[in-house]
């Protein structure tokens, strides 16, 4: 059987890995970044290098873009030597950015005319979920399309089929997102008052995972990285502060109130603007305590 070829577009702290996987998994890897070095860690692990997006998208039958955010993927989809211009038919796009639902819509509608497929399947995991390919791939897009590329697909974990159209899986990952950052800031919140009070915040932790308090933060964020001080989960405030405001966004064009929604962007635009935009998020608890004086 051949080699499939993938033009790999985006190697920051997700793709790297994600690229990685592709290759130890037997597929043939052209890698692109504005960043030279990011470039170079991308051949160091087998991958060839491509001198620009169209070189990665010229000999792929599957691209992936994997980008900071929405703008960047207009920017790679629609500069000059872009993703669109160089794309042709036969080929699948995979739009794997925490990117607005509007960007991969248009960019869907546009490879269509092209006979590009398009599946939208921003991730869930962080760094190391990249790492060890245990990923939740939120794919939206056709079924017939998605089982064409679910073997590559699982690389990088477990697929969830979100919905049909290019988009939803936008949808899904910043609504995960938004209720994902309320647990984190009302847990940070909640080891500030527990530490105030008395308590002991890993007695009081135990009680919670016992009890209906718990979530994946309590379980995980808190013991591992914010007790200890080991603020490595792998996602930065500022990001959460991006999909936070997508999600707000596409709350607004669907008439959706979001009383609690606008509150805790607020909270997290607030942490942002105290310095901590390019720190982990696990550091949010040092904001807390800067306020309570405790830091």
């Amino acid at each position: 059987m051949t080699q499939r070829q993938i033009g790999f577009i985006g190697l920051g702290r997700m793709g790297q890995p994600m690229a990685r996987r592709l290759i130890e998994a037997g597929y043939g890897v052209a890698a692109y970044d504005i960043r030279e070095d990011a470039v170079v860690a991308a051949r160091a692990s087998g991958a060839a290098a491509a001198a620009g997006i169209t070189d990665a998208v010229r000999h792929a039958d599957v691209i992936i873009t994997m980008l900071p955010d929405g703008p960047a993927v207009e920017r790679a989809a629609y500069g000059e030597g872009g993703v669109v211009a160089a794309a042709h038919a036969g080929q699948t796009l995979l739009e794997m950015t925490s990117s607005h639902p509007t960007v991969t819509r248009r960019l869907a509608a546009d490879l269509g005319t092209r006979g590009v497929g398009v599946l939208d399947a921003p991730v869930s995991g962080g760094v190391r979920g990249a790492e060890q390919g245990s990923l939740c791939v939120m794919v939206g897009g056709p079924a017939a399309l998605l089982e064409s590329e679910r073997a590559l697909l699982e690389c990088f974990g477990r697929i969830v089929h979100v919905g049909d159209a290019p988009g939803d899986g936008d949808v899904a990952k910043t609504i995960n997102n938004l209720m994902s950052a309320t647990t984190i800031w009302s847990a940070v919140e909640a080891v500030a008052l527990a530490r105030r009070a008395g308590l002991a915040p890993e007695r009081m932790l135990e009680a919670v995972n016992r009890s209906t308090g718990r979530s994946y933060t309590t379980e995980n964020k808190v013991a591992q990285y914010m007790l200890p001080r080991r603020f490595t989960a792998g996602f930065t405030v500022g990001q959460y502060l991006k999909d936070l405001d997508i999600c707000l966004d596409v709350a607004a064009g669907h008439d959706v109130p979001m009383i609690l929604g606008e509150m805790v962007r607020q909270a997290w635009r607030a942490a942002s603007e105290s310095g901590l935009a390019a720190e982990d998020h696990t550091a949010l608890i040092t904001l807390v305590e800067r306020w309570l004086g405790t830091a």
